[in-house]
């Protein structure tokens, strides 16, 4: 698990540190530093992963050349990313300095404790997924993405059809679903987001490609004929990457290391109903085991957490919320507190406040007038 990176000279951030919690919402403003916070992460992976090479340009992510991660602002030529892992038994520190200084990744190390870390499975989907295809590239001798399910979501089908056999554990379970497969599972939570949703595989090895197809139940009859995914709208093919994602079963081969998800913008196509089905089955996966982190400009997802926490599936503490602001060059980040209820101790300007200020712009009050924190803590 991460527990906290500093970011020093790094895009937007001059000096920052993030904290992550089991279950770490990323929220605020567009432009404001949440991705950022993210390509940093993807950055280290890169950097010590599977397959080690060059921080900025990768698989995950590509940031183009070394004076495009820099602070515009920073004082000296020198990019540093400081992480720590496992209650702080495992350190790394990635710094780049200016090609003039000597090269990139001259001063960089990693301690013993946090290469364990670098072995386990990130399964990162970017806000870039996949809409609906009826087919998506199947490869019997596995993939080469850095990512299992592929950061769009493109080897989705790929990884049910490998690993769906697979049992997952307790918390994650779909409670009204007996099965404990990660396929069964997975069309379980699936019709949760479009009710009756049923995902039916079928591989062509010979073209290395799956196809994939839907029915949906009737009440008291037989389910309906197969539909192309391509006849099912944006919610589905959306959802699915997330959800197989934090159901996934933990792989023997990675030992004692844990999942670390995520997801941006998870809330992408889906009905707020979804939306907020999707945090409950997040903070799940968190509960599990998993460590996940949620890049959202939702309310229904934020408000699924704290319905999570309210419910007692997970405590207040596994739970790091942050909010980003930017003032010219410089970012601001709150981290709101949860109690026990789910009610949050501070909730700054911005902050998912927009509904009430729109309520209060149709029934004619001034928005001056909004306490957005009366109105949601």
């Amino acid at each position: 698990m991460i527990d906290h990176i500093r970011l020093h000279n790094f895009k937007c951030f001059r000096d920052e540190t993030i904290s992550f919690g089991g279950l770490t919402v990323l929220s605020g403003l567009n432009s404001a530093g949440k991705s950022s916070v993210i390509q940093a992460l993807l950055a280290l992976r890169q950097r010590w992963g599977p397959g080690p090479g060059q921080p900025w340009r990768g698989s995950l992510v590509n940031l183009g050349a070394w004076r495009d991660v820099l602070h515009n602002d920073a004082p000296e030529d020198s990019v540093r990313l400081e992480a720590s892992f496992f209650s702080g038994r495992g350190k790394a520190c990635l710094e780049n300095h200016s090609p003039q200084r000597g090269g990139e990744l001259d001063s960089s190390e990693i301690s013993a404790g946090a290469r364990q870390w670098f072995q386990g499975d990130v399964f990162y989907l970017s806000a870039d997924r996949l809409g609906p295809r009826n087919l998506l590239p199947y490869l019997e001798e596995e993939h080469s993405s850095a990512t299992p399910l592929g950061k769009r979501g493109e080897y989705v089908l790929w990884y049910l059809d490998r690993f769906g056999h697979f049992p997952i554990r307790q918390p994650v379970r779909y409670h009204s679903e007996p099965k404990k497969t990660l396929v069964a599972q997975t069309s379980a939570w699936l019709s949760v987001i479009s009710p009756g949703a049923d995902l039916q595989i079928k591989v062509i090895p010979e073209a290395d490609r799956a196809v994939v197809g839907y029915r949906f139940a009737r009440s008291d009859d037989v389910p309906s004929s197969l539909f192309r995914a391509a006849n099912v709208g944006f919610g589905i093919s959306y959802g699915l990457p997330p959800i197989v994602a934090l159901l996934a079963p933990k792989r023997a081969s990675h030992g004692a290391v844990e999942h670390l998800v995520i997801i941006e913008n998870p809330e992408a196509h889906l009905h707020p109903a979804g939306q907020t089905a999707l945090a409950e089955l997040a903070s799940r996966a968190v509960a599990s085991g998993t460590q996940v982190i949620l890049e959202t400009h939702s309310d229904h997802v934020l408000n699924g957490v704290r319905l999570a926490v309210r419910e007692g599936i997970l405590r207040p503490d596994e739970v790091v919320i942050h909010y980003f602001e930017r003032h010219g060059l410089e970012v601001q980040v709150t981290t709101p507190m949860l109690t026990s209820s789910g009610q949050l101790d501070v909730w700054p300007v911005g902050f998912f406040d927009q509904h009430e200020r729109n309520l209060s712009r149709l029934i004619g009050l001034p928005t001056s007038a909004v306490d957005p924190a009366h109105a949601f803590r």
